[in-house]
């Protein structure tokens, strides 16, 4: 059974992809499901109290993520002054420098949906956190609900399972679940095999590790480039 949900995006998107740094931050298309698995136990904790966030956790590492990208994704590429902390043998004279970094932000247009694969109890308690949801990632990429989640028993036509290949060193898993189009690879985080809610607490000394605890897999996403500059990129779905 999947639970469907849609969130019409009311702002600019922005989450950076895994691998990017500090000043070189490219963004994804759309929210990882490391972004969407952790938005919906923000959520609980918010709404049910931090007693339900390690039921809910469990819940949520064991469900499946599909999603429909929206229509239309614009990229803007930029370079912005920005304030970073100087070596330490120079803070002395002052903490922080003034430098530049490159920036994305995703104009996205269309609504975005996402599917969720589980036993009934699990959809249930999905179906009471979705709607509590108004961003994804990055503060300030807000999302809006559109209607109330609905079931359906086969997955709509259009939708990607977010999974794809997983590399950890030398090892490499195939994952992909959605047939193979032609299309964008992106890198999606998400939560990893050995991750507990310990080490996702921030409240905690619990380090998240790379490859363990947080993967990165490439995922296909149905977008072709349609037209770019020097200032933006415009991809259209397939």
């Amino acid at each position: 059974m999947w639970l469907i949900v849609y969130y019409r995006p009311v702002g600019l998107f922005s989450l950076k992809a895994g691998a990017a740094t500090s000043t070189g931050a490219k963004t994804v298309f759309l929210p990882t499901p490391f972004a969407v698995r952790t938005a919906i136990l923000d959520a609980s904790i918010r709404t049910l109290g931090v007693e339900t966030a390690p039921d809910v956790f469990q819940i949520l590492k064991a469900v499946t993520i599909a999603a429909l990208p929206p229509e239309h994704v614009v990229v803007t590429n930029l370079f912005t002054k920005v304030r970073k902390p100087r070596r330490p043998e120079a803070q002395s004279l002052e903490p922080m420098q003034p430098s530049i970094s490159f920036r994305e932000y995703a104009y996205l247009k269309g609504d975005l949906g996402l599917a969720f694969q589980g036993e009934g109890a699990v959809l249930d308690r999905l179906d009471v956190l979705l709607p509590q949801i108004n961003y994804f990632g990055k503060r300030g990429s807000f999302f809006q609900l559109v209607a109330l989640p609905k079931r359906s028993t086969e997955l709509p036509e259009g939708f990607v399972v977010l999974r794809g290949i997983f590399v950890n060193g030398t090892h490499l898993t195939w994952q992909a679940m959605t047939p193979c189009k032609l299309g964008l690879i992106q890198m999606l985080d998400d939560w990893g095999p050995d991750l507990t809610f310990e080490k996702l607490n921030v409240y905690t000394d619990d380090s998240i590790r790379l490859g363990r605890d947080r993967v990165r897999e490439s995922v296909i996403l149905p977008y072709s480039l349609a037209r770019s500059s020097r200032s933006f990129s415009y991809y259209k779905r397939m």
